[in-house]
């Protein structure tokens, strides 16, 4: 079972506990069951970390049957790769609407 952290509240939020989502694809958000928040991931980093992933499985498939890419091959495996550990690591959970306070100030801490 994964478990994520909600970046509102900062409370586990179990994914198979989720029950409120909207959007599709790239765009999908989960709304947080503590604090009602609209949680999701950037979108560009998120589409950067595909667009690695998939480059660099196709260099490496294209470098093993065709002979004399290696000098191209290997720096676009590894630039690719790069590419995708660093989105990897960049890409988290966003508050993308955050829950109204009724009544509360927003700077008052709980």
């Amino acid at each position: 079972m994964a478990a994520l952290q909600c970046a509102h509240c900062h409370k586990p939020i179990s994914v198979s506990k989720v029950t409120g989502t909207r959007g599709k694809g790239f765009s999908a958000q989960i709304q947080c069951y503590h604090c009602q928040a609209w949680l999701g991931r950037h979108a560009i980093l998120t589409i950067l970390k595909v667009i690695g992933f998939y480059t660099a499985v196709i260099a490496g498939v294209t470098g093993y049957f065709v002979e004399g890419l290696a000098n191209i091959i290997t720096p676009v495996i590894m630039l690719s790769l790069i590419l995708t550990g660093v989105t990897h690591l960049m890409d988290h959970l966003l508050v993308i609407e955050a829950p109204e306070e009724d009544g509360k100030p927003t700077d008052e801490i709980k």
